[in-house]
């Protein structure tokens, strides 16, 4: 549970970290792309109207009469999309001379017809055609004109009144912006998604491989540590042993019996009532204490230090390497000459045997 928890804050971190990251980076590169775009856009328009204007020029000084250049320009953009981004051309005086619309040719453009930006100031677009100088700007429309903004590039045509203009709608330029929009935004859930995974999987690896090694230091621990138990008991026998003439005062037996034993669990102490041990086994050195609900853990002390101190009517050694609490016991089968095999639940690493030597202690302490 507590992994669980760890990797589900590990991923929610990760992702919170990303995502900011994320959107950050997304909305630098929108900016820089809308940008980009709009400049293009008045870019194209200026190139557009500047080479149309000395194309026209060039047809002049070739001797082409004005009409005729007029009426080419005018069969080359006549019906081409005006939807997005058209040419056409005024004269000084704001009299559209050709358009994508034939019945637009010949209208005069009046000063409430529109607008446009000059020096922070809105001027008339009819006062930027009659200024006759090359401009590129926003041209906007009244609202009843229920007509989309524009960019406009104007260049004059030497020689003559005439004012080539390039026009680009901005309704049209901000539907691609929300398409790139929507382009950037899931590219940006996708890398957020693949970076916040990977991170993830890569910590979780990381940490497995920490927590493997921490596992086998422990145990290294605990077996040392068992080890030295077994020496420690070793030498209190011999100073026993050393000192035959001192009286040893006996404990009272029901002050020692154990209620509770503390175990190991990698890094961490929890305490387990005795009476919900089903049987402690030595393996290797190391104390393995399984309880009912089939929890192993890992204890310190030597199996005869424990004998003594646990509830003898509860507890039993069945053999050098197993003590056995009587409810575990699931049944008792005869076993070759004069011998008992033990079955336990939850079962032992290896079966229990009572010896013919001990059928009959082991019989006693089950008849209490």
């Amino acid at each position: 549970m507590k992994k669980a928890r760890l990797y589900t804050w590990t991923l929610l971190g990760i992702s919170l970290i990303v995502l900011i990251v994320g959107l950050l980076t997304f909305r630098y590169f929108y900016l820089s792309a809308q940008t980009t775009i709009s400049e293009s856009k008045m870019t194209n328009a200026q190139r557009e109207s500047r080479e149309v204007g000395r194309l026209l020029e060039q047809q002049l000084q070739s001797g082409l009469p004005r009409e005729k250049v007029i009426q080419n320009l005018q069969q080359s953009i006549l019906n081409t999309d005006a939807q997005s981004e058209y040419l056409c051309m005024y004269n000084q005086k704001g009299v559209e001379l050709c358009n994508p619309n034939p019945a637009l040719v010949g209208k005069l453009i009046d000063t409430s017809d529109s607008k446009v930006k000059r020096n922070e100031e809105n001027i008339p677009f009819s006062e930027l055609l009659k200024e006759g100088k090359s401009n590129t700007t926003v041209r906007n429309f009244p609202k009843s004109r229920n007509r989309a903004s524009e960019i406009v590039s104007v260049y004059p045509v030497i020689g003559t009144d005439w004012m080539v203009a390039t026009h680009a709608n901005i309704g049209m330029v901000q539907s691609e912006m929300d398409n790139l929009f929507r382009q950037f935004l899931l590219g940006t859930i996708l890398m957020i998604i693949v970076i916040a995974g990977l991170c993830y999987l890569l910590i979780r690896l990381i940490y497995r491989k920490y927590e493997q090694a921490t596992d086998l230091h422990i145990a290294s621990l605990n077996k040392e540590l068992n080890e030295l138990n077994v020496m420690n008991n070793h030498l209190k026998t011999l100073q026993s042993q050393s000192k035959p003439f001192e009286t040893v005062v006996p404990e009272n037996e029901e002050d020692i019996k154990r209620k509770r034993m503390l175990v190991y669990e990698k890094n961490e102490l929890i305490s387990i009532e005795t009476q919900e041990i089903s049987w402690i086994y030595l393996d290797e050195n190391t104390l393995i204490l399984t309880t009912f609900l089939q929890k192993k853990y890992t204890i310190n002390g030597s199996l005869d230090e424990l004998m003594k101190q646990l509830d003898n009517d509860i507890f039993y050694r069945v053999n050098r390497q197993c003590i056995l609490n009587v409810n575990a016991i699931k049944s008792i089968l005869l076993f070759g000459r004069n011998q008992l095999e033990i079955l336990t639940n939850p079962t032992t690493p290896k079966e229990i045997i009572i010896s013919k030597n001990k059928v009959a202690e082991f019989k006693n302490w089950l008849d209490r």
